[in-house]
């Protein structure tokens, strides 16, 4: 697939109707269940309410003037990331991820935290590009903890 997108702030006023668009995709998403959820797994109710609270930063990738991809860093530095399931497996997750380090690291954040669950191997491909420190938890749940503080910028 060709790089196509680009990566811009998605709390501009311009964007904000593609960003409940987005959203609404995500929502109407069908859901799957066995080994294909793992392939492409729809994102949770709770990540796409993380996605459009205010606070923290949004970015979104873009595609000819379409969202289809979106992080969101809140003011505690906590990362949510979620892609359009026609565009995953592609790389974006990791580009907004990475994106999100550099900005998290401009504004000060001294760590991003993303929670998942360990079924999600999409999180954890993320989490692993950027170099996050994986902590198992009971339950199924997994913390993707990534210390900003020794972190040398990533482009």
């Amino acid at each position: 697939m060709d790089e196509t997108y680009c990566i811009a702030p998605a709390d501009h006023p311009s964007i904000c109707g593609e960003v409940r668009e987005f959203v609404c995709r995500l929502q109407t998403e069908q859901r799957f269940f066995g080994p294909t959820a793992r392939r492409n797994p729809k994102p949770s109710r709770s990540l796409l309410d993380a996605l459009c609270r205010r606070g923290g930063f949004r970015l979104a990738a873009v595609e000819h003037g379409r969202i289809i991809g979106l992080a969101r860093v809140d003011d505690d530095g906590e990362l949510f990331i979620a892609v359009d399931a026609e565009h995953r497996r592609h790389g974006i997750g990791t580009a907004l991820g990475r994106m999100a380090v550099i900005r998290a690291v401009d504004i000060g954040h001294r760590r991003l935290v993303m929670r998942t669950t360990r079924r999600s191997h999409a999180a954890q491909r993320v989490g692993e590009e950027l170099g996050c420190v994986v902590i198992h938890g009971h339950r199924g749940r997994t913390e993707l903890i990534l210390d900003l503080m020794t972190v040398e910028r990533i482009a």
